[in-house]
């Protein structure tokens, strides 16, 4: 009758009710009517139908309650029996375990041994399941982090300033100077990069203002910019993401898409302040990971240290449940940056899909930049094949590629001086 009742549905035993209530609640009524009157009338059986309401109200009540019980009862004894169980394939397990440091002192039969053996199969498939588990629960984390977007970092104010500044007028770029120059950090980074190999002064350079002059005020702008963006990076809390590394990296991409630029025709190559923009904020999904679950970004770290030579994002989709591209591409939108450079952060590693399309070239640069330098400054390792068609596609001749990474090579070395000269 108990198992019965527990495969009814709620709906199935509110109408078992009604049911076994009207009819007791009518016969009770009925048999009171013929009692008091003699007979039974119409308002004798409409007080007993409104009463068998109520009494199946309190039965469904009961029931539900009974069912519920019932059921949790089964679960607890449930729990009881895996934990018993749990608790004596450890005892098999750990006295397997000392016959195997006793040179198998008890192994009397193979049959004995075979059991021993499928036990600790068993125990090891377990904890295989509660490692997913709990993974599964701190990907699950992470997207809820992520869903709340004011948990992201919040955009510095001096690089939401410089970005917002419209530079084709005199008070613009006076407000460019300005606020590069009251930021003694950017400052310093700007004048280093005016004064570089890469760039080639005839002379040292001392001023921002000479820097603006030399490098051009848009190329100041973004690079301010993307230098005060990455800066976020010394407020993340320690851990295995190291901030050098990815300062490195960052401006290596950077001054190896200038190399890039250079043998692109013209009407195919993007501007320098978009180069510099793109190539330094293309992996702060890194930095927004570090951000949002340090223990996270730390396994990842980890990881990626252990199997440098393993693409990245094969090692992410393994760990984590949004790659580091994906983040950068949520913290840009999160920061309002403009259509374009989510496309870059978002597909760098994917150059091919229609959606990239918002942000080319600037992602196929990227995205070759980083096969020529493969792991340059961090671990991140890409592989480094390129397709005649992937060079085709920034207008840049197959037959050109060993020029070309000779160039790179030498743009990397110049970030490298250049990155050494501030950190």
């Amino acid at each position: 009758m108990i198992d019965r009742l527990k495969k009814l549905t709620s709906v199935q035993v509110w109408l078992l009710s009604i049911v076994i209530s009207v009819i007791m609640t009518e016969c009770v009524v009925a048999g009171i009517g013929m009692l008091l009157k003699g007979k039974v009338t119409n308002d004798y059986f409409l007080a007993g139908f409104v009463a068998s309401l109520f009494i199946a109200g309190l039965i469904v009540g009961f029931l539900n309650s009974f069912r519920k019980q019932q059921r949790k009862i089964e679960t607890e004894l449930r729990v009881v029996a895996t934990a018993f169980a749990a608790q004596k394939d450890r005892v098999v397990t750990d006295t397997a375990l000392k016959g195997d440091t006793g040179k198998a002192v008890h192994q009397e039969d193979a049959g004995k041994t075979t059991a021993s053996v499928a036990t600790v199969h068993d125990i090891t498939e377990r904890r295989v399941l509660k490692d997913k588990i709990r993974n599964d629960k701190e990907q699950a984390d992470l997207k809820l982090a992520i869903s709340n977007l004011d948990t992201l970092p919040a955009m510095p104010v001096i690089a939401q300033k410089l970005l917002a500044l419209k530079l084709d007028t005199d008070e613009g770029e006076r407000t460019l100077l300005v606020l590069i120059e009251q930021d003694p950090q950017i400052s310093a980074r700007i004048l280093g990069l005016a004064n570089s190999a890469m760039v080639g002064a005839s002379r040292q350079i001392k001023t921002v203002k000479d820097s603006a002059m030399l490098l051009g005020t848009k190329r100041v702008q973004s690079v301010a910019a993307g230098i005060a963006i990455i800066s976020l990076m010394t407020k993340v809390p320690a851990g295995e993401f190291n901030v050098q590394e990815l300062w490195l990296h960052s401006f290596g991409i950077a001054f190896a898409m200038q190399g890039l630029a250079r043998v692109m025709p013209a009407n195919m190559r993007p501007q320098d302040d978009q180069i510099f923009l793109a190539g330094m904020l293309h992996d702060i999904g890194y930095l927004a990971l570090a951000f949002l679950d340090p223990k996270q970004s730390d396994r990842l770290h980890n990881h990626l240290a252990a199997e440098p030579d393993r693409p990245s994002l094969e090692v992410e989709r393994e760990i984590l449940a949004i790659c580091h591209d994906e983040l950068g591409a949520e913290l840009a939108r999160h920061w309002n940056l403009p259509e374009e450079v989510i496309a870059v952060l978002r597909y760098h590693h994917n150059p091919d899909v229609v959606e990239a399309e918002a942000g080319q070239p600037l992602v196929r640069m990227i995205n070759i930049a980083e096969k020529l330098l493969p792991s340059f400054g961090m671990i991140e390792y890409v592989v480094p094949d390129i397709s005649p068609e992937e060079w085709e596609a920034l207008g840049i001749d197959p037959s050109q590629a060993e020029e070309v990474k000779e160039l790179v090579d030498a743009q990397a070395e110049q970030a490298t001086q250049f990155v050494s000269s501030f950190t």
